[in-house]
């Protein structure tokens, strides 16, 4: 998207006709994905397994966002990057990230990357399908497709995914273009994977609750008895989700 000069004077929303369009095409790719992704999650919740949620760098915004928060699910488990992407194309890294507590059969991971060759990313993935669990990646898959593995295996993210949710991107990410810098500005990749995931947890949750079973879903602490409610789901997980920063 490139602004010209007289535009950017008279149009004060660039961004968010951006994010509005990205969301539009995320909507359209995702018409079968969306809600294969809320079955997986609806399965593990069912049978009393722990999602687990993997990003780095800002894609670890996404993972966080499931967490801990009201209106999102207790059974979920944010594996922690502490380095926040730096070391997310050190081979071997995303296997050492998994190592104290992967997931088991019975559970799933979303992994999230927007180019999908991350190698923590990719190994992520991989540990987790060799322990039996479903894998739903959020990736650009167009981009994804024709970019080139750089790990070792020759694997990319999606290609280890049960359930693929695209973002949809048709471009680069940031993609608005001001006249007079040469950077690109307004990255939407990270609201765009937050919305599907929410999506993907919102449907989850409504097609449990249709079957007469009730989520673990957190309320805001504000609300009368959320406290009390938020602390039950806590001891309910507490040997099994590890508190991260």
């Amino acid at each position: 998207m490139s602004v010209e000069p007289e535009a950017a004077a008279s149009t004060t929303r660039l961004y968010l006709d951006e994010l509005a369009a990205a969301l539009a095409r995320a909507r359209a790719a995702n018409t079968e994905s969306l809600p294969a992704a809320a079955r997986i999650i609806a399965g593990v919740v069912e049978g009393d397994g722990i999602v687990h949620a993997f990003g780095s760098g800002h894609s670890q915004l996404a993972a966080l966002e499931l967490s801990r928060r009201a209106g999102s699910i207790a059974a979920l488990q944010v594996v922690f990057d502490p380095t926040w992407g730096a070391a997310e194309d050190l081979e071997g890294y995303g296997d050492t990230l998994m190592a104290d507590a992967p997931p088991e059969k019975g559970d799933c991971l979303i992994a999230i990357s927007q180019s999908g060759t991350t190698f923590a990313a990719v190994e992520v993935a991989r540990r987790a399908r060799a322990a039996g669990a479903q894998v739903i990646v959020v990736t650009s898959l167009g981009t994804s497709m024709r970019a080139r593995s750089r790990h070792s295996s020759g694997l990319k993210l999606y290609e280890l995914a049960d359930v693929v949710l695209d973002d949809g991107a048709v471009g680069p990410d940031p993609g608005i273009n001001v006249p007079g810098i040469d950077e690109y500005v307004g990255p939407t990749s990270t609201v765009v994977a937050t919305a599907l995931l929410q999506e993907a947890v919102v449907e989850a949750v409504a097609g449990l609750a249709a079957r007469g079973i009730e989520a673990p879903v957190f309320r805001p602490n504000s609300q009368e008895g959320g406290r009390q409610h938020n602390e039950r789901l806590r001891a309910r997980y507490r040997r099994r989700i590890r508190n991260v920063p």
